[in-house]
């Protein structure tokens, strides 16, 4: 039996073909990339009592109260009177604490019948005037 050997020629339109995948990838990459510099602010809208579930919002105000639920290591924080919820992978241990001043993202829902901010990545809730 011979040995055959295949060499990879490239028509036109495959070569064509190949150029639009490329840009294509490099097109979402730089999307990508645009997206994470920008953050959820753009997308996002200041948190009022018409918001629907749902949808990402941003609030500040001061931590008046926190507590952590029975099981799963979940935080609830109240600030300036809007209950939020922190699932615990995103929580972190030691911050926020009542009075400090913070600003988050996340998006609203309603749990046993009370609004509530739900955080979705610890990046999300961030301390109005970081500690220098």
């Amino acid at each position: 039996m011979g040995t055959h050997h295949y060499s990879v020629i490239l028509v036109r339109q495959e070569k064509i073909a190949i150029l639009i995948l490329v840009l294509v990838i490099a097109i979402v990459l730089a999307s990508a990339g645009v997206l994470e510099v920008i953050g959820k602010g753009i997308f996002s809208k200041p948190y009022a009592p018409e918001c629907a579930d749902g949808e990402l919002v941003h609030y500040e105000g001061i931590v008046e109260e926190q507590s952590y639920t029975a099981t799963g290591g979940h935080k609830i924080l109240v600030i300036s009177g809007m209950r939020i919820f922190i699932p615990s992978s995103c929580v972190k241990e030691g911050w926020p604490k009542v009075g400090d001043a913070v600003s988050l993202y996340g998006v609203v829902q309603t749990f046993r019948g009370e609004r509530e901010i739900l955080i979705r990545a610890p990046g999300d809730i961030n301390p109005v005037n970081p500690p220098v």
